[in-house]
């Protein structure tokens, strides 16, 4: 007996084998992924902020806004004074 698969069958096969090996590789990505959590950084505290001239960090209530072209640069209360006189 020759074993021999028809035409039909061979065609069925090669239509439908990509999708059905995407759909798998799909699945076993969605098993792997979806143990994995997001990590959120801790918050350690207030946030602070880099004075725009000097460089050095203070909290918000520390800093003063400087508004220029639409933008808003935090600096602190000595370089402020400096740029304003």
């Amino acid at each position: 007996m020759i074993a021999e698969i028809s035409a039909n069958t061979f065609d069925s096969f090669f239509a439908w084998a990509p999708w059905v090996i995407g759909l798998v590789i799909y699945f076993a990505f969605y098993l792997a992924k979806r143990q994995e959590t997001a990590t959120v950084p801790s918050s350690s505290g207030p946030a602070t902020y880099a004075c725009s001239a000097c460089g050095r960090r203070g909290t918000r209530e520390q800093m003063v806004p400087q508004v220029h072209d639409g933008a808003v640069a935090w600096q602190c209360a000595a370089c402020s004074a400096q740029t304003a006189t």
